[in-house]
């Protein structure tokens, strides 16, 4: 049979991640015997919730209240391995040997794809600055496309913070593409043709 791990014993190791800045080792069986110490409580919670008297009402809220905080340890000692894979990946981006020692396989490729992924960050922010790349990323050419204006239209403010107008109707103008869009979407131009 799986050997049951304590309340202490996971507490224990909460406050290990929780004080260490290296992962703490968890033996083989870790989460077997985590799994096994939530079915035993679960047990004793099903056992007891419809029984009437004192005793089986004090267990059924004891076991019910671990439970819950067995849950809460388990997410924050998740999160604790979590923040030292990430910031160890981001320690030795460029190591030449990574030192992976007491992660568990799940954490050893979030820590391979985070490395990938802040090489791909870098590389893509460095590109920013070559010549051709600068010229790619200049707003793009509005294009020389002109409309009809179909009815009056007075000046207004558009939300590039220019005036515009008035116009016309049977007006042909040539404006910014999204104003374009927007008049013949009203209705209020077409397309030349």
């Amino acid at each position: 049979m799986t050997e049951i791990i304590s309340y202490e014993e996971l507490r224990k190791l909460q406050n290990l991640e929780r004080d260490n800045k290296s992962l703490q080792e968890l033996s083989e069986d870790f989460f077997q015997k985590v799994k096994s110490y939530i079915k035993e409580k679960e047990k004793i919670i099903e056992e007891n919730k419809d029984k009437d008297n004192v005793f089986a009402k004090q267990l059924f809220e004891k076991n019910t209240q671990e439970l819950k905080n067995i849950k809460k340890i388990l997410e924050d000692i998740c999160s604790r391995r979590r923040r030292k894979v990430v910031l160890q990946a981001l320690t030795n981006i460029y190591a030449k040997v990574h030192n992976t020692e007491n992660m568990l396989p799940e954490e050893e490729e979030l820590y391979n794809k985070v490395i990938e992924l802040f090489k791909e960050y870098t590389e893509a922010f460095m590109k920013k600055f070559e010549e051709n790349q600068i010229e790619k990323e200049e707003e793009p050419k509005e294009n020389n496309e002109k409309i009809v204006v179909l009815e009056d239209i007075p000046e207004f403010l558009w939300k590039d913070g220019k005036s515009y107008g008035p116009f016309e109707k049977n007006q042909i103008v040539q404006l910014p593409n999204e104003l374009k869009e927007y008049f013949i979407s009203q209705g209020k131009a077409k397309l030349l043709e």
